[in-house]
Order: structure tokens, then sequence, then C-alpha cells
């Protein structure tokens, strides 16, 4: 049973896409609303982009890049809340952390796809 849970998660790091059309799937058949389903696979499927990101700069560069990638996630919040500080005079923290959340998957994902392409190609010319 716990191979069967690592294989997975191995699976889901390796293929964040599955993640996110399962989740849409299954938000989309039991909530029947397309953006509540969209924003619910953005969500649980950033993990798994982020994940999938570090393990892809791991390969190519032999270098832990999640101590980075934290600070990254800390800088852009600070950032966030220092501009909702000087425009509203009010700190939402829940809407800084969800829009840095959501930032992430569109940044991690596309970094996710570039470095795949990178990898794929620097295996087979090696």
């Amino acid at each position: 049973m716990r191979d069967f849970i690592y294989y997975t998660l191995a699976l889901f790091i390796a293929f964040p896409f599955i993640v996110t059309f399962l989740v849409y799937w299954i938000t989309k058949l039991s909530k029947k609303h397309m953006w509540k389903a969209v924003h619910r696979a953005v969500q649980w499927s950033a993990i798994f982009f982020i994940l999938g990101t570090g393990v892809l700069l791991q390969l190519l560069f032999d270098q832990n890049f999640f101590g980075w990638i934290i600070l990254l996630f800390l800088i852009s919040l600070t950032g966030i809340l220092i501009q909702q500080y000087r425009t509203q005079q009010d700190i939402e923290l829940s809407k800084a952390i969800k829009i840095v959340w959501r930032s992430a998957f569109l940044l991690f994902a596309s970094l996710y796809l570039v470095l795949s392409v990178v990898y794929i190609i620097l295996e087979i010319l090696t």
C-alpha cells in the first residue's frame, strides 16, 4: 500500500498536468461550475508543479533549488502585502496568499514546460 502511494505521488510530480485535469474533471462533475473547477484545479495542482519544477532543476543543475523557491514565495508575499498596505491601508493576508499561490501556478507551470523540453532535448543529445 505504501509503495502505491509513493508511486502515485511520483507520477503526479513527474506529470502534474494529470493532477490538474483530474481535479478539474472531478470538481466539474460535482460542482457543475466551470470557474470553481478551474480555481480548485489551480489550487491543488500548483504544489505538484512546484515540486516537479524543483526536481527538474535538480536534475539539470545538480543543485537543490527548494530553498530559493521558498525565498521567492516569501519575497512575493512581502511585496503583495506592502502593495496592499500602500493602497488599502488594510492588509488581507488570505487574499495575498491566494494571489501568490495562483501566480506560482502560472510561473511554475510555465517553468515546468520549458524545463521539461530542455531536459528532453539534453537527454536526446547526450
